[in-house]
């Protein structure tokens, strides 16, 4: 049998044509994972289909009347032949000196190769074992570390060593995350969130606090807040007037100071990392507004008001200043802006504070209608507005999709001075 799949080799190689032809039975078996399909005789020169019709035993006129050529008669026709116990598969196998595998299959080889050395590297670096799993359980999820772990597997195994040894060095208490990234790499930027491995970092991180990975900033700051580490803890701000810090030591003298004069404090994340708790200088209301010339509106008209500025998106340290009045069992009275990311903003707050800690603060229908809107939204942005799902947020979101337009808490401070002006 093997001598006579030779001697059909040598016949169909002493023809030029059928180099061509085989190349497109080849191409056809790859496709469809076995014998069959067509080739187009517009492929072929005359000369061609005049050595391919020979075996055919038919003109070469009639061949390219028929417009394709069957994979199938081939192999019916070569049956007929004095290679008549050669299969077409085995032919061309030996023909172009391997096995010819569907796509399908060289993908499913490919995937089981990448996933063996996935395993590989799970019982090597064993405190990652929770991280492999997750990958080996999610591939559809995970769909760019497997991309890269195919593409270069060589640096993806390097990077593993490294987060195995990052996992393991994870700090006890608050640690800059280039200070930790030298102190694990010798490499300041080693985690950069921008980079392969800092984006791995993360994924190991949220995977091991059970959540998804991170897309905003403030949800990675958050995260990696949960480890000890921190991206910036000066730039990184929150601006807020009277309220009283304590630290386990006892009342912060610092914001003691600032409430008795009556300052406005801009205060970093450092600066929040040792307070124990936050409260208000008096009673149990604290009013948070987006918008610093609202803030600085409502502190000309009360300068002692209990107040904290968002500064636009959370920051770190808004919501770290913001976990700790909720912890001390406040009300978060919220303004912000008619618009979708504003919404976005308070639903943030509303799921993070699922207790009836925030309390909306002229953020309904009617206060949108009062704002008197007029600044379009994009289609874009409106569209943004079908994400608003909280109860106490639907009617205004329909409000504003209906209108189409922005409204701003500017508009209405004339009336959250009058509230701030009541609560003593």
């Amino acid at each position: 049998m093997e001598q006579q799949v030779q001697q059909a080799v040598a016949f169909f190689k002493s023809e030029p044509a059928y180099q061509k032809l085989f190349s497109e039975f080849k191409k056809k078996y790859e496709s469809l994972g076995r014998i069959g399909g067509t080739v187009p005789v517009r492929l072929f020169t005359d000369e061609e289909l005049e050595v391919i019709s020979g075996f055919f035993g038919m003109p070469a006129s009639k061949l390219a009347a028929k417009k394709s050529i069957s994979v199938a008669a081939f192999e019916q026709q070569l049956a007929d032949t004095r290679f008549s116990d050669v299969a077409l598969k085995s032919l061309l196998d030996a023909f172009f000196g391997e096995e010819i595998i569907s796509n399908k299959q060289r993908k499913e080889a490919k995937e089981a190769s990448v996933r063996a050395f996935a395993v590989k590297l799970r019982v090597q670096h064993e405190s990652l074992a929770f991280w492999f799993d997750f990958l080996l359980e999610n591939p559809a999820d995970t769909r760019w570390i497997w991309t890269l772990l195919e593409r270069e597997p060589d640096r993806f195994e390097a990077m593993t060593v490294r987060l195995q040894a990052a996992f393991s060095q994870l700090p006890e208490k608050p640690e800059r995350l280039p200070m930790f990234s030298q102190r694990v790499t010798g490499d300041p930027h080693s985690f950069d969130m921008q980079t392969d491995l800092g984006k791995l970092w993360l994924n190991v991180l949220a995977v091991r606090a059970g959540q998804a990975v991170p897309q905003s900033t403030e949800a990675i700051n958050e995260l990696l807040q949960q480890y000890h580490i921190y991206r910036d803890d000066l730039l990184n701000f929150v601006t807020c007037a009277g309220l009283y810090a304590k630290t386990e030591a006892g009342m912060h003298p610092v914001w003691e100071a600032a409430v008795e004069q009556n300052t406005v404090q801009i205060v970093p994340v450092r600066e929040l990392i040792p307070l124990a708790t936050i409260y208000p200088s008096y009673g149990s209301d604290v009013w948070i507004v987006e918008n610093s010339g609202v803030c600085a509106t409502l502190l000309d008209a009360k300068p002692d008001v209990p107040i904290v500025c968002t500064n636009g998106q959370f920051t770190l340290a808004a919501l770290m200043l913001l976990d700790r009045l909720v912890e001390s069992g406040n009300t978060l009275h919220y303004a912000g802006d008619f618009d979708p990311e504003g919404l976005g903003m308070v639903q943030r707050l509303l799921e993070r504070y699922p207790d009836g800690a925030v309390a909306l603060w002229h953020m309904d229908a009617q206060a949108y209608a009062d704002s008197a809107p007029v600044k379009e939204l994009s289609e874009e942005r409106l569209e943004k507005l079908n994400r608003i799902g909280h109860s106490a947020l639907v009617g205004v979101a329909a409000a504003i999709s209906a209108k189409g337009k922005s409204g701003y808490q500017e508009a209405l401070v004339e009336r959250m001075v009058e509230d701030i002006k009541l609560e003593e």
